[in-house]
């Protein structure tokens, strides 16, 4: 498993195998549902293999993605500490093997002393990678949010074995950048004739990586390109 993946790059690697010899694997093939929002049960997946997407929906039918999580990461666990009702649904993007625990086994394992601080730090990142979402949603043209979000997609899926190209439909990844699907086609498009990304039908693979990095974070490429001529210029000039 990757070093620094999610729940698992927080821990110990002996505590990480033992978790996976608590409750029982399961596997899920893409599309399989792993939670539905509202229900009450308490149980966590921790994600042996795969790639998941979380969404949330609304009263007037709307639906968004929230985040996608991979190989490493746990979900599940909100409900399993404060009891209440499941805030999302969990969908397969891949085929998922999973530990599931149950809430008693899931919160006896975090309330160890070589667990309980980790896991906290695992659940802030989490909350902080949220909060960047949101100020992204609200401040961010399309073009960059959805540079941003391909990479991160990309990132969650290069844990998966062989997760070269990744599959979200084109409305999906409208409602995960919080913008019209018609503009998101419109982007994609310009990023795959620059040769940036390389799409086929509800598949998307990224070509050039550093060009969507300078789309993606474009005061980023302007600094260290800064950083660079003046160094030029001061070599120059001894």
């Amino acid at each position: 498993m990757p070093a620094g993946a999610g729940l698992f790059g927080s821990l110990p690697e002996g505590e990480w195998r033992e978790i996976l010899t608590i409750g029982v694997p399961v596997r899920f093939a893409p599309h399989d549902l792993l939670f539905r929002q509202g229900d009450r049960d308490q149980h966590v997946h921790v994600i042996v293999a795969g790639c998941v997407k979380i969404t949330r929906g609304e009263p007037d039918g709307a639906q968004t993605i929230l985040t996608v999580r991979a190989t490493g990461d746990v979900v599940g666990d909100m409900a399993a500490v404060d009891g209440g009702p499941r805030s999302a649904t969990v969908t397969a993007l891949t085929t998922v093997i999973t530990q599931l625990l149950t809430g008693d086994q899931f919160r006896r394992f975090v309330a160890r002393p070589s667990v309980a601080n980790r896991f906290a730090a695992y659940t802030v990142a989490r909350l902080r990678e949220s909060d960047q979402h949101r100020t992204e949603l609200a401040v961010l043209p399309v073009r960059q949010r959805l540079a941003r979000a391909l990479l991160r997609i990309d990132r969650e899926n290069r844990r998966v074995p062989g997760g070269a190209a990744f599959s979200l439909p084109q409305q999906e990844l409208a409602e995960l950048v919080g913008a019209s699907r018609n503009a998101v086609v419109i982007e994609l498009s310009a990023l795959r004739a620059a040769g940036v990304l390389r799409t086929a039908r509800r598949e998307v693979t990224i070509v050039d990586a550093d060009a969507l990095s300078r789309c993606a974070y474009p005061e980023e490429a302007h600094s260290v390109s800064a950083q660079f001529w003046a160094e030029e210029g001061a070599r120059t000039r001894r």
